[in-house]
């Protein structure tokens, strides 16, 4: 087996991102044969002794995929110093140890992908085609002023603001007082949407991620998970056109139906009244004279 970056290893062996395993070199957690690791190190995974904070790195783990229905009120994390519930509190069957890919704010619900392959986290957090999808809920109805403002887009952060502009915004259901608003985003990086949607002048009742790419939330309820096929991982990478399907195949705002009332029928004109029969005067005939 040749030699590899260190990083890359980590990654691979499910540590960790690839990034996440930079920030434990630079921290000097991870030695090579009784060495500190620096950045750009290489070794032989199973041959050079590889720990991380004095574990000894073990062989490559079978790659495991998960998509998960992460409740509200979770952190998107497998530990959380504050003491609140993580997503390790609903993966103790799981025998591998996974770690998620991206985040999803505490207050947010909705799919996560976990796995152990690094390398396969490290692409999908990179590719700028795979739509993640998400269902706004907010109060009233918004109007077409309003979802005007919402497709221009508008600078986030505090201390560094990019500019955040989701790729295709629409109203997929009005409730009594509330509306579903279909909103897809594409690509990677950190944002805040319920920051972003009370920017444009919305009352954020509820966020849920609805897909990324072609996974779904179908047939899942929130603490739960199920398992992928590689292939199904993957197409994320090889297909990211099946996920841009969610964006064709949004319904489309149906024309209003106008009801006409039917034509009223014609009034007949009312026949004037006839005058009071009074006595019947007969004219006689005048006789005709012969001449003499």
């Amino acid at each position: 087996m040749a030699k590899e970056r260190v990083q890359k290893i980590l990654a691979k062996a499910g540590i960790c991102s690839r990034r996440k395993a930079e920030e434990l070199i630079v921290e000097g957690l991870v030695t090579i044969n009784g060495k500190t690791a620096k950045l750009g190190d290489q070794a032989e995974w199973g041959k050079d002794a590889i720990k991380v904070s004095g574990k000894l790195l073990l062989q490559q783990e079978t790659p495991t995929y998960l998509a998960f229905f992460k409740p509200k009120g979770v952190i998107c994390a497998l530990s959380d110093p504050q003491e609140r519930p993580t997503l390790a509190d609903y993966l103790k069957k799981v025998t591998h140890r996974v770690y998620p890919i991206g985040r999803l704010d505490f207050n947010s619900e909705g799919i996560v992908l976990l796995t152990n392959d690094g390398d396969f986290a490290e692409k999908v957090q990179r590719r700028d085609d795979i739509p993640r999808v998400y269902a706004v809920k907010v109060k009233g109805h918004p109007t077409e002023e309003m979802m005007t403002r919402l497709k221009k887009g508008a600078r986030l952060g505090n201390e560094v603001k990019r500019l955040f502009k989701p790729h295709e915004v629409w109203v997929k259901q009005e409730l009594a007082n509330k509306a579903l608003v279909q909103t897809v985003i594409l690509g990677s990086g950190a944002f805040d949407l319920k920051a972003y949607f009370e920017l444009k002048g919305f009352l954020v009742e509820k966020i849920t991620r609805t897909s990324l790419g072609h996974l779904t939330l179908r047939g899942l309820q929130p603490g739960h998970y199920r398992l992928l096929k590689q292939s199904q991982a993957f197409a994320l990478l090889e297909q990211p056109e099946l996920g841009m399907k969610v964006i064709e195949d949004k319904p489309r705002p149906r024309a209003k139906t106008v009801r006409i009332a039917p034509l009223a029928k014609p009034i007949a004109p009312k026949p004037s009244p006839r005058a009071k029969k009074g006595p019947r005067i007969v004219i006689a005939p005048k006789k005709r004279i012969q001449p003499l």
